[in-house]
């Protein structure tokens, strides 16, 4: 999958672009209202009983949507549980999900996938169907998904999150070594980079000058224990200069400066130069996961400033305030995304449960 003439090398179009066109920014906008809707379907499925737990992505979009926009087919997602936005944005062309508002951007190459039937067999994968990624051996963001003609490598995630920092970095070493000049994108939260595996990784992927952006989405707690609890440095990004790689702060709730930042790492992955360790802080709009009560370690105050930075509705204002869109363009473009979301996962919790007995390693009764 990683040789040389197996996945093209990254196509640089204008949607990948730091500084965006209108039409671009509208394009990052329909992927950060269907991401937060995504979230939403799921969120209540909770509340019906429909699915057992869910870790919310709310409040993250800005992050990881725009991270995902500053990289390009054949690059590499390695992913963990809240990190749906980023998905969502690396498998799905918007010319091909919405071709009547979303005509190709100048450059980009259009993977050969139809897009609701990748929505349709994400949807399937978290609730644990036979159609899903991974044919219903388990539920939720623990799969890998290759696709080679469209340039998808996608590695997900395995539950000791710390654990994926050795694998992105051991992802981007494979990529620099087949050549191509393509990079890896990680994605960790602040808690685990209190973990062994973070150093080793980051560490590794300096020695080697890894193509690798890894990005920490720090919205202050690892569950209920806060940032003043796990590290006493006054930065996460300042840890990235104590590898030799730099390290960046950026407002995770700005989608804009997180596409400066990443486009920024990516293309110096790209020239050979190496890591890059960014910090996106963000506020908490949502607890650990759906039904605990981790939510309600927040201060009054805190839940008050993080729902008045929703990046959501940061970024519409800014496309309001710009001119690219008007009050209408955005009620319709959430009214389609909605539609389409219901549509998908109504049709994905009707679809066919997995054969206990085709898995294999099962074990004979009697």
């Amino acid at each position: 999958m990683l040789e040389k003439q197996a996945v093209p090398r990254p196509v640089e179009a204008e949607g990948h672009s730091a500084h965006p066109s209108p039409q671009a920014l509208r394009e990052m906008h329909l992927f950060l209202r269907l991401a937060r809707e995504w979230d939403l379907r799921f969120e209540r499925l909770v509340r019906l009983g429909a699915v057992s737990k869910w870790y919310s992505a709310v409040g993250n979009e800005a992050i990881t949507v725009a991270a995902a926009t500053a990289i390009a087919a054949g690059d590499a997602l390695v992913s963990l549980h809240r990190d749906s936005g980023a998905i969502l944005r690396y498998y799905v062309d918007a010319s091909r999900l919405f071709p009547d508002q979303f005509p190709p951007l100048p450059g980009r190459r259009a993977p050969p996938t139809e897009p609701r039937e990748l929505l349709y067999r994400l949807a399937c994968q978290m609730l644990g169907k036979a159609d899903g990624f991974s044919g219903g051996r388990e539920r939720s963001y623990h799969y890998s998904f290759f696709h080679e003609e469209a340039g998808i490598i996608h590695v997900g995630m395995i539950s000791h999150l710390g654990a994926m920092i050795p694998v992105a970095a051991g992802v981007a070493l494979a990529l620099k070594q087949a050549g191509g000049g393509r990079v890896a994108l990680n994605f960790i939260g602040e808690g685990g980079t209190s973990t062994g595996d973070f150093h080793e990784g980051l560490n590794m992927a300096a020695v080697y000058k890894a193509p690798l952006v890894l990005i920490i989405q720090n919205n202050g707690y690892a569950f209920s224990t806060p940032s003043s609890e796990q590290y006493a440095s006054r930065t996460l990004a300042e840890r990235g200069p104590a590898y030799g790689v730099p390290g960046v702060r950026v407002d995770g709730t700005d989608a804009l400066a997180v596409l400066r930042c990443a486009s920024e790492a990516v293309a110096r992955a790209r020239a050979g130069k190496g890591p890059t360790l960014i910090e996106a802080v963000v506020g908490r709009m949502r607890g650990h996961s759906e039904g605990d009560d981790s939510f309600l370690v927040l201060s009054e105050d805190e839940r008050r400033r993080s729902l008045e930075a929703d990046p959501v509705l940061r970024f519409e204002r800014t496309l309001l305030e710009s001119g690219a869109v008007t009050h209408p363009y955005l009620d319709q473009v959430a009214k389609r995304c909605a539609e389409l979301v219901l549509a998908t996962v109504d049709r994905a919790l009707a679809s066919r449960d997995p054969d206990p007995s085709s898995l294999p390693g099962r074990v004979h009764a009697g």
